[in-house]
């Protein structure tokens, strides 16, 4: 029997008078007297409220079914538009409001206080149990407050290969009772063990990964001990999508790029092996992430969001994708739409925190910080987001404690180390630098990190050049390149460093090599090929030709790259140059003004310093014709540099030639 006529006999099944609820009806093994049932009935289930998953619980005896049932009766209940499943989040956030300790596994008990604490209106707890012939599965809907069964659903399988599909025969006919229309049950139905896995070995490392993401102190901590048994999952069901989605974010989440594509990209290939969402959300991060095509990103997210209205996903995911794109204001907006939808996801909080950083708005980053807080969530990148922060506005004891925090934190240390590498260079200790970027490079290296390591040192390499220090600069961008070749955006930035240093032979090859594998991304084509271009236009001597490609960019020079906290503005660097060695020192200043006019963008890149030097140097060009306006500018400008640098390494490129154009006015 096809899958639609499979649903369709289950539809008529369920809607038959009285088919399920003549069976007994059970909460914690006790029978519900007919009246309490009748009782029940009356209190309808609408779209407005929200039901709290309790643990499955076996009663079979047989251990091979511990943890197996519990992710793929959430993948079928969720599937549903109808019913608004607490999520995993929020359901961590109630058991510890509650005081609950050790993470306990959500015994029905457990749930009914869950359910009470978060204003649901039913709980839905799941038992399998083994008869003579067949294992059956029970589902119940129960009411939080009286304890009465609303809705129960029963299901039998033969045996165990069978047992998923039975949970989702269960699922189904549950949701109908809960009053769910049968056209939108049938509508919003996968075969579970397509939507899941038929393995139960695979369900059980699945679940394992999800319950140690759940009760980790962090989301970092989490992903990276949910990764063994994700790993686990794939290997026993290859073609298991959320699995493959999983590991896929995890990895992206933790800047790892490319490894992050890979999985994403396998997740894709077998993404009709999902739930209705779940394919929805795997199509979206690929064609936001991998491909990066803005009308299909545009269009699967909004798909989903009038499919799943109340499901804060799609607002969130769209939110994160306009600002990679740099629609910061669209971003903000969609960041603070998902926050209130589930105030108990971490995403929307954290993500919040990047944007309004990034945009500036210092003081409202740091309130939504605060309410992370509040909501008792943490994670580590809110923490750098703090930290540079905190040093922009010279608050010494706020930098101490988000440093702190990465206390003990071994697979985060390289977070925190390049930033105060980025702090010791923001202030001329250019020797201290070198050591930070060399330990968070090998920090990174430790946490299996190859992309984030790449990544630091060609930050590094950036900070050399910025500096005057060419030939480093070259011996850096060659060893990250020998750490990450594949990485899309360390490629990039290692190309626009090698023409910086003269090794147009490299940069070309890799311009080559760009244009070949990302034909169609979107970042890619608008942004750093064009950047890459200008930067070999630049040291061919062929301003006029950078600057044309570079008004390719204008609409992205606020970009925050993906590898990375806080840009460099490489195209504005390379305009500003450009126009300054074409002769349009207007055009120049306004490039290096626009940098210093974006803290939020630049942040603690060797950029941010260097901007003021360039642009004195420009007030000081200017100031040889005779303007003392721009004279007075120029000494402003070297005076705020060089008390910056009061304890700079001298031996500096940057800094003797600030001192001497200094003395020059």
């Amino acid at each position: 029997m096809s899958y639609g006529s499979w649903v369709s006999v289950l539809v008529a099944f369920a809607c038959s008078a009285g088919q399920d609820l003549a069976l007994p009806k059970y909460r914690n093994g006790y029978a519900q007297t007919e009246a309490a049932s009748r009782r029940a009935a009356t209190q309808k289930l609408t779209d407005r409220d929200t039901v709290v998953l309790a643990d499955f619980t076996n009663l079979t005896r047989s251990n091979s079914l511990d943890g197996t049932l519990d992710p793929a009766l959430r993948t079928a209940l969720e599937e549903s538009p109808f019913l608004n499943v607490l999520s995993p989040s929020s359901v961590a956030s109630a058991v510890r409001d509650l005081g609950v300790p050790s993470n306990p596994p959500l015994t029905v008990d457990i749930a009914n206080s869950v359910c009470q604490h978060t204003h649901s209106k039913v709980y839905i707890s799941g038992v399998v149990s083994r008869g003579r012939k067949a294992l059956a599965i029970n589902l119940q809907a129960v009411l939080c407050n009286s304890g009465e069964v609303l809705a129960q659903s029963q299901a039998a399988a033969q045996g165990e290969d069978t047992l998923v599909d039975a949970l989702g025969e269960a699922a189904g006919k549950l949701r109908l009772h809960l009053g769910e229309t049968p056209e939108s049950v049938q509508k919003f139905s996968t075969r579970l063990s397509i939507a899941t896995s038929a393995s139960l070995e695979a369900l059980r490392a699945w679940n394992a990964a999800i319950k140690a993401q759940q009760q980790a102190d962090n989301v970092a901590q989490g992903s990276t001990v949910a990764l063994s048994d994700l790993e686990t999952a794939i290997k026993l069901d290859p073609k298991f999508a959320n699995a493959l989605f999983t590991i896929g974010l995890i990895y992206r989440n933790a800047l790892q790029e490319s490894r992050g594509r890979e999985y994403l990209t396998r997740a894709f290939e077998v993404r009709e092996r999902s739930s209705v969402p779940q394919r929805f959300r795997n199509e979206g991060m690929y064609y936001s992430f991998v491909a990066v095509q803005i009308e299909k990103t545009e269009q699967t997210y909004r798909e989903w969001m009038k499919a799943y209205p109340r499901d804060a996903r799609p607002v969130s995911n769209l939110a994160s994708f306009y600002g990679d794109i740099c629609r910061y204001p669209e971003s903000i907006v969609l960041f603070r739409r998902a926050r209130e939808m589930n105030p108990a996801n971490i995403a929307p909080h954290e993500d919040l925190v990047e944007i309004l950083t990034a945009v500036g708005e210092f003081d409202q980053a740091r309130a939504a910080y605060q309410e992370m807080l509040r909501m008792k969530l943490d994670d580590d990148a809110p923490h750098i987001q703090m930290y540079s922060i905190a040093f922009l506005q010279h608050d010494s004891e706020e930098l101490a404690k988000e440093a702190a925090w990465f206390s003990g934190k071994t697979e985060l240390q390289h977070e925190i180390l390049a930033s105060e590498a980025d702090t010791a260079a923001y202030e001329g200790h250019l020797a201290r630098a070198r050591e930070l970027t060399e330990q968070a490079m090998q920090a990174a290296l430790h946490a299996r990190s190859n992309e984030q390591a790449a990544g630091w040192l060609l930050n590094g390499a950036w900070r050399e050049e910025m500096f005057g220090n060419r030939e480093e600069a070259h011996k850096q961008t060659e060893r990250a390149m020998s750490i990450a070749p594949d990485s899309r955006e360390g490629a990039a930035s290692a190309a626009i460093l090698f023409a910086r240093t003269g090794d147009l032979p490299r940069a070309t090859a890799i311009l080559s090599d760009l244009e070949k594998r990302y034909p169609s991304h979107f970042m890619m084509q608008a942004y750093w090929l064009p950047t890459i271009r200008a930067q070999i236009a630049i040291a061919e001597k062929q301003y006029e030709v950078a600057l044309n490609e570079l008004q390719k960019t204008v609409a992205y020079d606020r970009i925050i790259p993906q590898v990375n906290p806080y840009s460099p503005m490489p195209s504005v660097v390379a305009r500003a140059e450009a126009y300054a060695a074409s002769g349009q020192l207007t055009q120049a200043q306004k490039e290096w003004n626009s940098i210093i006019n974006s803290p939020g963008i630049v942040q603690l890149s060797a950029t941010a310093p260097i901007a003021k030097l360039r642009l004195a140097s420009l007030y000081a060009e200017a100031a040889k014709a005779g303007n003392s306006p721009a004279r007075d500018r120029a000494r402003a400008l070297f005076q705020d540099f060089l008390s910056v640098w009061k304890d700079a390494d001298p031996e500096i490129p940057a800094l003797k030639e600030a001192a001497l154009e200094f003395a020059m006015l």
